[in-house]
């Protein structure tokens, strides 16, 4: 009876590795018949078309055996014959189970950060509206070695940023920005934060709307207007609760005061950075001269407008911003065309 039972259950085995082996076999001949009409729609006749798909599965017959010994409980056994192995080893080497169990918790903790940056950056949609009319604006400039960022590009001066807004074809908006660091009092105890402090056009191009109060207006930017700030989110739940009547308050910053005119709504950052403050730039027009590269950009493309149209038209003013703005003391204003500026505009992704 003992051998019926076992010779029904190797013809058993039999019938399903057939019918698992049937299974594999449609599989491939569905992944060569498709990579075969890839193939043909690249241009291939038959023949080759078909011997690059064979050619990129793989041995069929080693690819069927190694698909089976997954789909089977021999693969399950050797990873328990593993394991066991492996337990019995940690037992007898405490110091070698320490070190590697320590290896692993890095392993995965740094695949897990990686992966979140991944995530983060390359697979979740940028949390703008039409990001893809977003784009990054630098240079280079290989006649200026030592004078470019750590990038590897050349940012913008005070003075280029004003000339890209008033003669630019376009852009919808087109605004710079860097980081600092604030402290503010007046609110409880003292406090560093940070900041990301902007000129006009940086929150226009980014399109996030408030959640409380407003953005910083053009007015907000001029030489000798009255201070304003605006609040991360998290800062305005940490610090005041989320109380909606904090618009028109002030808050010191630096020691000088400054009235919170809008709060921006969770998660939002100026392309890959967050802050607890958005401060104005307060540049006096009359004084500014050509350099001072150290300002990030950010610009919302014109509908229909294409990277190249816009670096043809970045390469068009920079003549004019040479000619429209002074050089420091002593130096001579055409020194800037050895420099060789070139646009360089990446789409903000990218960037």
């Amino acid at each position: 009876m003992a051998t019926f039972r076992s010779l029904a259950s190797r013809i058993s085995a039999l019938f399903r590795r057939r019918k698992l082996g049937q299974r594999i076999d449609e599989e491939i001949q569905f992944h060569l018949q498709m990579e075969t009409e890839e193939n043909i729609r690249r241009g291939m006749d038959l023949p080759d078309a078909l011997a690059a798909a064979r050619s990129k599965v793989g041995n069929i017959t080693y690819v069927t055996e190694e698909v089976y010994r997954l789909n089977t409980l021999s693969f399950l056994e050797e990873i328990a014959r593993n394991v066991r192995f492996s337990l019995r080893t940690l037992r007898r080497s405490p110091g070698f189970a320490a070190a590697a169990i320590l290896t692993l918790a890095i392993g995965i903790g740094a695949n897990t950060a990686v992966f979140s940056v991944v995530d983060g950056i390359l697979l979740k949609p940028l949390p703008y509206p039409e990001a893809g009319r977003l784009i990054s604006v630098q240079h280079t400039a290989p006649g200026a070695p030592g004078l470019i960022s750590a990038s590897g590009d050349l940012r913008l001066s005070a003075s280029m940023f004003f000339t890209y807004a008033d003669h630019n074809r376009s852009f919808e908006a087109i605004g710079g920005w860097t980081t600092a660091t604030a402290t503010v009092t007046g609110q409880g105890e003292p406090e560093e934060v940070r900041a990301i402090v902007v000129t006009k056009g940086v929150l226009e191009a980014l399109g996030v709307k408030p959640a409380a109060g407003r953005w910083l207006a053009e007015a907000d930017q001029s030489s000798g207007a009255a201070r304003v700030v605006m609040l991360s989110y998290g800062y305005w739940q940490r610090r005041f609760g989320g109380d909606q009547a904090v618009i028109g308050k002030s808050l010191t910053v630096g020691a000088q005061p400054a009235q919170i005119v809008g709060v921006m709504p969770a998660g939002f950052g100026v392309v890959d950075t967050e802050a607890e403050l958005i401060q104005p730039f307060q540049f006096n027009r009359a004084q500014l001269i050509l350099p001072g590269f150290f300002l990030r950009s950010v610009a919302r493309l014109k509908p229909g407008v294409t990277l190249e149209a816009a670096s043809a038209d970045i390469a068009r003013m920079v003549p004019v911003w040479m000619d429209s703005w002074p050089a420091p003391p002593g130096v001579n204003p055409r020194a800037w065309e050895k420099w060789r500026i070139t646009p360089a505009l990446r789409p903000l992704r990218q960037e």
